[in-house]
């Protein structure tokens, strides 16, 4: 990973701006900008907001975005942003939608230069991204802020890019980019396709052609909490990471496998994104991504915990419980890896 410098001794960066807050999808959508606000005013509160470093995000260029995305999809969400035209029910359009959404791409772009130049950054950004793939926005997602950071990276010299994707939805979009790339490892730890949105991310889904084996599927079931993340952790995460030895690790950090959390079903508390985050920052700077999360608590105390994994604070993680989608993931994935 980048110089080989641990987040708490290089200082720790967050990607802000209070433009994020303008992308408002309506008074009744889950992703509306109070979100961002419980974030920040719990890092004020905690003391954690001063001890950062405050970067501005930047607006992605299209040839940034055209790493990933097709063109006629640009095109197209352009015009349905100018005229207000939904992708779908969940993914409305305003005419700073497209606008927006480029900043948010942008502000990951700037994090992830701080992680090449050894420092862990939050990007605090919305719109969300990991539903949108090279052709579609869906899932309150119109740009794929992660995958367009990856595809960055590797632009410049980043052979091998880790996606560990904790929300509980699965990033079907950065999955679908990646499916058949080894340049990225995409591991996925969401509830069961079978009971959410969107329906995809199952264990038998591990890539084609030359990605075959390097996307990872942790369909967790409804109830899953601290003790079943931390048993995944272990025995999945950590292995994985050993053997791929990631020169750039990327967190689509979605906190809706929260107990609190209104459109799932997980049970993870609060304290436990500090032992995930902890996991992950170990090992060196590593890039997180705002994706979901619908819980005002969930969101402001799970990102409270999560930053202050990245400025050294220790949390204990919780004794593991393994549960048989641990085994079936290990037995499809035994082929490719050693655990």
């Amino acid at each position: 990973m980048a110089k080989d410098k641990r987040g708490a001794e290089a200082g720790v960066a967050v990607v802000y701006s209070e433009e994020f807050l303008k992308h408002d999808p309506g008074p009744y959508h889950p992703e509306r900008p109070q979100r961002l606000e419980a974030i920040v005013g719990a890092l004020r509160r905690s003391g954690v907001w001063q001890n950062l470093t405050h970067l501005q995000p930047r607006m992605a260029g299209e040839e940034e975005v055209l790493l990933v995305h097709e063109r006629p999809y640009l095109e197209l969400l352009k015009r349905l942003c100018e005229g207000g035209i939904p992708l779908d029910s969940d993914t409305p359009t305003k005419p700073e939608t497209y606008k927006l959404s480029l900043l948010a791409a942008g502000g990951t772009l700037v994090g992830a230069k701080e992680v090449l130049d050894g420092r862990s950054c939050f990007c605090l950004l919305r719109p969300p991204g990991h539903h949108a793939s090279r052709d579609r926005g869906a899932g309150f997602c119109y740009l794929n802020n992660a995958a367009i950071a990856a595809a960055w990276a590797r632009q410049r010299g980043v052979k091998r890019v880790l996606i560990f994707d904790l929300d509980a939805h699965c990033g079907d979009g950065t999955e679908e980019i990646f499916y058949s790339d080894p340049s990225v490892l995409y591991i996925s730890f969401h509830q069961d396709p079978y009971t959410l949105y969107p329906g995809t991310g199952f264990t038998w889904q591990i890539g084609e052609g030359e990605g075959e084996g390097y996307t990872v599927n942790v369909p967790m079931p409804p109830g899953s909490g601290d003790a079943e993340y931390a048993a995944a952790l272990q025995e999945i995460f950590e292995p994985l990471c050993a053997q791929y030895k990631p020169e750039m690790v990327i967190v689509s950090m979605g906190f809706d496998a929260h107990e609190d959390d209104p459109l799932t079903s997980l049970r993870l508390s609060s304290y436990s994104f500090g032992w995930l985050a902890e996991a992950v920052v170990r090992k060196g700077p590593a890039l997180f991504v705002l994706e979901g999360g619908y819980s005002l608590r969930g969101l402001a105390e799970g990102a409270c915990n999560v930053f202050k994994a990245m400025l050294g604070e220790k949390f204990e993680m919780q004794r593991p419980k393994r549960i048989p989608v641990i085994d079936e993931v290990r037995s499809i994935l035994s082929k490719y890896w050693k655990f």
